[in-house]
């Protein structure tokens, strides 16, 4: 009677055991539409298990939607505005900035054939969504620097299709657009052209560094603390992607197509190039971290926080 109960028991306990086991735990990644998941399109091709674990991809159009994701600790990475990611750390938030895979995706655009150069912008009005966002701080900076003066900046349209939108029923006339949205419009409308691109570098200290910090891939504390090698692995993979995109552009395009990123080849060829997607490691960029932040400090502090973030933002591989 004893040695059945032990028995029973011993059972019970092996089912309640293997009831209990939890299915292998997935890496979360959480992406933003555009150049961020154009950045992840050979990963996504062809996620690798990575220690056991497969990678699972949560793309999203909106910026919010990924940071009350992350506030939830319901990704292991994930990818934002590097001006959005500073301003959760410095509010406590317990992620990480692992690397930079995009350097610079805004460009002012016009339907105006006498606005073709810097210059030609004095005087005239320019659409951005999103007053004291990034497109506007860095328009505003961008401005500031080329001595361009009166200049209206119009907030009325809320985000970059609207943007796209009101560019090409000539509603507005110029207008601060982001990448791959740029590529779409110049395949549809030939007067559409690109005025500049908003660059940063070579108002810093007569250096040719890029400090156009745009995205911060991160990475959940707690999760790399736990699984340094697994962070690595993945990282190189993602890595990989980025590289590809640029050693085989005809490859990635087919690739867009296939992941319904981007509608067609024509325009993945030509978006690419303007996407820059470099992928470099955080800590190999620290002094163009803090340079890029230095411009929202000094223009909105709040965007970041109210200051630039401590060492602990950036994450050290183990």
């Amino acid at each position: 009677m004893i040695c059945t109960r032990t028995f029973l028991l011993f059972i019970f306990s092996i089912l309640l055991y293997s009831c209990s086991q939890k299915p292998a735990e997935k890496i979360r990644i959480g992406i933003l539409q555009g150049p961020s998941a154009i950045s992840f399109v050979h990963f996504m091709d062809n996620a690798p298990s990575i220690n056991g674990k497969q990678t699972e991809f949560v793309i999203k159009s909106d910026p919010q939607q990924i940071q009350a994701m992350l506030l939830k600790k319901e990704l292991e990475f994930a990818i934002l505005p590097t001006v959005m990611a500073a301003n959760l750390y410095n509010k406590g938030l317990k992620y990480s900035m692992v690397a930079c895979p995009v350097w610079g995706t805004l460009y002012i655009v016009s339907n105006q054939p006498t606005i073709q150069n810097i210059g030609d912008l004095a005087e005239k009005s320019i659409s951005v969504f999103g007053q004291g966002a990034t497109p506007d701080i860095l328009l505003q900076y961008f401005l500031d620097k080329n001595n361009i003066d009166n200049i209206k900046i119009d907030y009325s349209l809320t985000n970059n299709n609207d943007l796209a939108l009101a560019l090409s029923a000539r509603w507005i006339q110029t207008a601060v657009i982001s990448e791959p949205m740029v590529s779409l419009l110049l395949s549809k409308d030939s007067d559409i052209h690109i005025v500049t691109k908003l660059t940063l570098q070579k108002y810093f200290d007569n250096s040719d560094k890029d400090i156009f910090v745009q995205s911060a891939f991160l990475v959940r504390n707690d999760f790399a603390e736990n699984n340094p090698k697994l962070v690595r692995e993945l990282c190189k993979a993602y890595a990989h992607s980025c590289n590809l995109l640029n050693e085989n552009p005809e490859l990635s395009a087919r690739l867009l197509v296939k992941q319904k990123i981007l509608p067609n080849e024509k325009v993945a060829l030509a978006s690419l190039p303007l996407c820059n997607i470099h992928y470099v490691a955080a800590f190999a960029i620290k002094p163009e971290i803090r340079k890029y932040l230095e411009i929202f400090l000094e223009f909105n502090p709040a965007t970041i926080g109210g200051k630039i973030p401590d060492d602990n933002f950036v994450y050290q591989p183990q």
